[in-house]
């Protein structure tokens, strides 16, 4: 018989989340500064007339700088060696990520939804959008994984229930990064919940099974590239 627990323990070569148990532990205040970390880049991601370069740069002080920060020294609690296993997991997740996202655009478009591009994207690929985009993307994975342990900390601390803390720590985490994305979709609330929200499982998934940083990050990367050049290809 099908076991979720089982199935959704996330427990790849007996790994598990950091800091969420207390395996490492982190002080109050560092917790705090995870918080502050998340609630700075939501605040910005919706604030216009923000240069992109100085945007991107106050994401890595208040997420990169943590996240190093609070490895204190070992930073294999966030960055592993890529393995043979991990192509596979980024070439699936990415197949599920495209397919999932022309899914619901179909849907969308069906019951007449009007959906809108991401006002943020330029129309030519120079080379300071790529780093840029880069860099924020780094930005992006640190803000949902901190996201997700904030919340499976919290749930556990009060229920001692690892499941519960993952399940609820998936939803929130994908609720709150949809959200995050109502200046940029002009606030099409359906479309950045169900696309930009519960469509970034994919990624987040890929953190969750290898607890790697890089195999998520590739992740993303692969997927906003995909829908940057699919439109700019159309369009030729």
């Amino acid at each position: 018989m099908f076991n979720l627990k089982e199935k959704f323990e996330f427990l790849e070569d007996g790994i598990d989340f950091p800091f969420y148990n207390d395996k490492p532990k982190l002080s109050s205040a560092e917790w705090g500064i995870l918080a502050v970390g998340v609630v700075i880049f939501a605040i910005l991601a919706n604030l216009v007339g923000i240069p992109k370069s100085l945007r991107v740069l106050i994401y890595l002080i208040v997420l990169l700088a943590p996240a190093l920060y609070i490895c204190k020294g070992d930073y294999s609690l966030f960055f592993k060696k890529l393995k043979r296993g991990d192509g596979k997991t980024i070439v699936i997740c990415l197949i599920l990520s495209i397919v999932y996202s022309t899914v619901l655009g179909i849907l969308l478009a069906a019951v007449h939804y009007p959906t809108a591009p991401n006002a943020n994207l330029t129309s030519t690929l120079d080379l300071m959008f790529i780093v840029n985009l880069f860099l924020q993307l780094i930005c992006e994975e640190f803000y949902k994984i901190f996201i997700l342990l904030i919340v499976m900390y919290l749930v556990y601390k009060s229920t001692r229930n690892r499941s519960l803390s993952i399940y609820v720590g998936i939803i929130v985490t994908l609720v709150v990064f949809g959200l995050t994305h109502v200046t940029a979709y002009n606030g099409r609330i359906l479309q950045i919940l169900l696309i930009q929200g519960f469509g970034s499982i994919f990624d987040l998934y890929a953190y969750m099974k290898t607890k790697n940083f890089f195999v998520s990050y590739i992740v993303h990367i692969c997927v906003d590239l995909y829908g940057l050049i699919l439109p700019m290809m159309t369009h030729m």
